[in-house]
């Protein structure tokens, strides 16, 4: 039996049979009970059902139990890291300005943002917590496109182990890909967004909605797409401009990143997931990654986690990658080129909408927002789903919602020009 010294003492990690990420059908009982209020697999990703379906999402679809570490599983098990709870942070005393007055920041989340819950961390402690429509401690949540950062830090893992070049063409790894749109991309480009594909999508989407059918997010469409997404990337052939030079969020891209990194190392993604973060970070909960029926993993949007789970992996990226015990998780120079940036990134992220937001630049899956002074590291999803790192204090806020609608300027304006900055700024004013 092996023993790490910790803060609180003595805590031991035991060794255990191996055990792989489990893929499992979608919960008929659940559905069942989900149909008896108008709540179907045809419409439970609506806006207007997000407050009942967020916090069981996966249930509607195939997905993976991503372990935190259990005894039985044949792997080392890292206690949860111990974090305390001094909740000094009393989001009441914010105050934000509104069209109609004056709300204070918590009425604003639950009224206004419809959040659902959140949790504020800083070094060791959570400074701030709330879990609203129903959720608890323990509830995990659907985060939407966080998911891509998880994938990314993945592929920033084995490429520091040497397991893939992110110089290299993407068909070096998936010469399946040759006719597409992809081509010509580099696993970088791709990783950062700047492939510019030209997709068919509705209004406040990023998305192809014939991507979705074929992950089985609204039922088995596998007469249509036996192999998954690994069929509708077949799909897409074309690109505008010249690739690399524009930043064009596109969720397709990140299901690119996924098979790269399955091909490069010959995993699946979700046992990646698992080895990788899941039991290396300390993490509370297990997650559950929903997946297409073929067995891959939705790499753009289907992590399930606990809103506390998302604080302790901001306090690792916090760390320059390291746990709480100080052993390296995700590379320091892969978060340090995160911080950074590139003239690349920033030149892609001029040309592109969310330049409207200001100075920052998308890299790797993760955004970096400069707001009045204040240098931040976002990890994002839509309908209100966030992990959002602050350079200067160090703190993290972790956050999941229903903001009912899918894209929206004034939600990222709401989070990252108002919310986050506002709570940053009351951290900053604390006593020490």
């Amino acid at each position: 039996m092996k023993k790490r010294q910790l803060t609180l003492g003595l805590m031991a990690i035991f060794s255990v049979n191996a055990l792989a990420a489990q893929l499992q059908a979608p919960d008929a009982n659940f559905l069942s009970k989900a149909a008896e209020h108008a709540i179907t697999i045809d419409n439970w990703d609506q806006g207007e059902n997000s407050a009942s379906t967020f916090p069981n999402a996966y249930k509607f679809t195939h997905s993976y139990r991503i372990s935190h570490g259990l005894l039985g599983s044949g792997l080392d098990v890292l206690m949860p890291q111990p974090l305390k709870e001094s909740n000094q942070l009393d989001l009441k005393k914010i105050k934000v300005p509104v069209i109609n007055g004056e709300m204070n920041m918590e009425d604003f989340l639950r009224d206004r943002l419809k959040n659902h819950s959140m949790v504020i961390a800083q070094k060791d402690a959570i400074i701030h917590q709330h879990y609203w429509n129903n959720t608890h401690k323990d509830s995990t949540h659907l985060v939407m496109s966080v998911t891509k950062s998880f994938t990314a830090m993945i592929a920033g893992i084995i490429a520091a182990e040497g397991k893939i070049d992110m110089s290299k063409p993407v068909t070096d790894y998936l010469p399946e890909l040759k006719d597409t749109a992809w081509e010509n991309a580099t696993v970088e480009e791709v990783a950062d967004m700047r492939t510019s594909l030209v997709i068919p999508k509705e209004e406040g989407k990023s998305w192809d909605n014939r991507m979705t059918l074929s992950q089985g997010y609204n039922g088995d469409e596998t007469k249509t797409y036996p192999n998954g997404v690994a069929d509708y990337l077949q799909l897409v052939t074309k690109h505008e401009g010249n690739m690399g030079y524009k930043y064009t969020y596109q969720c397709a891209n990140t299901e690119v990143l996924g098979k790269v990194i399955e091909a490069a190392t010959g995993q699946q993604l979700a046992d990646l997931y698992e080895s990788k973060i899941w039991t290396k970070v300390g993490l509370e909960q297990d997650a559950f990654l929903m997946s297409d029926p073929s067995g891959f993993p939705i790499a753009s949007g289907g992590l399930n986690a606990t809103t506390r789970d998302l604080a302790r992996v901001g306090l690792m990226l916090q760390n320059n990658g390291k746990n709480y015990l100080g052993e390296q998780v995700v590379p320091s120079l892969f978060i340090q080129a995160l911080w950074d940036g590139n003239e690349k990134v920033r030149a892609a992220w001029k040309l592109s909408k969310e330049g409207r937001l200001g100075e920052g630049w998308y890299k790797d899956q993760f955004r970096v927002l400069k707001v009045d002074g204040r240098t931040m590291l976002a990890m994002t999803g839509i309908h209100g789903q966030a992990v959002i790192m602050d350079k200067k204090t160090g703190a993290v806020i972790a956050m999941n919602g229903g903001y009912p609608v899918t894209e929206s300027l004034r939600m990222a304006q709401i989070i990252f020009v108002k919310v986050a900055p506002m709570i940053f700024d009351a951290i900053e004013s604390q006593p020490s």
